[in-house]
């Protein structure tokens, strides 16, 4: 009797050992995702959705892409 009763008190425990891990993991996973979503997600979904147009805008040929301009070098005095 006693090793059915422990037998099954040992599969609860086991089933909720892995029951814990799991949702610690889930909660895991989504504090990491959160962290680098405030870390990385700069733009607003207004600010996103207009920086999507002005791609599409370059992507087409209406506007240019800015280039920094070359660096004047000046000439060495001899």
């Amino acid at each position: 009797m006693f090793d059915r009763w422990f037998g099954s008190v040992t599969e609860v425990v086991a089933a909720a050992a892995a029951a814990a891990v799991v949702i610690y993991l889930g909660y895991e996973i989504n504090r990491r995702q959160k962290k680098l979503r405030d870390l990385f997600y700069l733009l607003g979904p207004d600010s996103a959705e207009m920086a999507e147009h002005l791609e599409e805008l370059a992507r087409r040929g209406v506007i240019r892409p800015y280039r920094a301009p070359a660096a004047i070098v000046e000439p060495a005095s001899a």
